[in-house]
């Protein structure tokens, strides 16, 4: 008998935006929304706020993503 591969497949919901001016408070409050999944199922999703250079901002989200795959453990 063969072994069959099951490849798990997944949908990521993101959204970015850069706003010029006054830098929002650290460690303020985090907006929440709800989105709708691919199959009409909805789920609560948390905004977050990062302040700093263009440079300083790219160094924070992509650790920030790194730190959402290391929290989200594959179910099964």
């Amino acid at each position: 008998m063969a072994l069959k591969l099951v490849r798990e497949d997944l949908t990521l919901v993101y959204g970015l935006a850069l706003f010029r001016g006054k830098p929002a408070a650290e460690g303020g409050a985090h907006a929440h929304v709800t989105v709708t999944g691919p199959g009409g199922s909805e789920a609560g999703m948390s905004l977050h706020t990062l302040t700093g250079t263009r440079e300083e901002l790219k160094r924070q989200l992509l650790d920030s993503i790194d730190a959402f795959f290391d929290l989200v453990e594959p179910e099964g």
